[in-house]
């Protein structure tokens, strides 16, 4: 049984773990930062964690636990607290970061933690979380959808150089997460074990 309850210290490693085994399926396709490099920034945010999980007036460190399997953490969620709208001026929660096991995509993992963080909003005062997901995983954002996120806003991004705009880098199928499996299985049935470990995408 999936349980999702406030993060302790003990749980600080599990979280450093699945954020980096995770960490290079939202990076936009159009980037050409490595893997290597977006692994290393993740844990560099990672740094005051410890801390941030009892600063409960500025963030909620969410896990998921899995009782059937003495409570190993399967799973979390970080939701930032007053973020603003830049539109409307109203205060509202963030979901700065969350990952979930591989085995356990599939199994309302993602949704339970969002439902969870859902309900911390609330009880914080605010009417609306948001959150962001990379426009190539379209897993993730098919998710985000069938949860009830609204798409309100889009990110544009331009390539500069010196007489202005130049073409997106893009990224090297080997250093793509979730688009490379989804590639792979559209090939034909005979190259299916090509793609049996790749990595699945982020979920909501």
């Amino acid at each position: 049984m999936i349980e999702v309850r406030p993060a302790q210290l003990r749980d600080v490693a599990d979280i450093k773990r699945l954020t980096l085994a995770s960490a290079d399926l939202g990076i936009p396709a159009n980037r050409d930062i490595s893997n290597e490099a977006v692994r290393s920034s993740a844990l560099e945010h990672l740094e005051g964690l410890d801390r941030l999980i009892y600063r409960r007036r500025q963030a909620a460190v969410l896990v998921a636990v899995d009782n059937a399997k003495e409570g190993a953490v399967v799973g979390f969620l970080i939701l930032e607290f007053n973020q603003v709208e830049e539109t409307t001026g109203e205060s509202q929660s963030f979901i700065y970061n969350m990952a979930v096991e591989p085995d356990y995509y599939g199994k309302y993992v993602g949704h339970k933690l969002v439902w969870e963080a859902a309900k911390v909003s609330h009880q914080h005062g605010f009417r609306y979380m948001t959150s962001r997901v990379t426009a190539s995983n379209e897993r993730a954002l098919l998710s985000a959808i069938k949860l009830g996120f609204e798409i309100e806003r889009y990110q544009l991004t331009l390539a500069c150089g010196p007489e202005g705009r130049v073409p997106m880098p893009g990224r090297p199928m080997s250093e793509r997460g979730h688009a490379v499996s989804r590639l792979l299985r559209k090939r034909k049935p005979g190259t299916q074990r090509d793609c049996q470990n790749q990595p699945s995408g982020e979920q909501l």
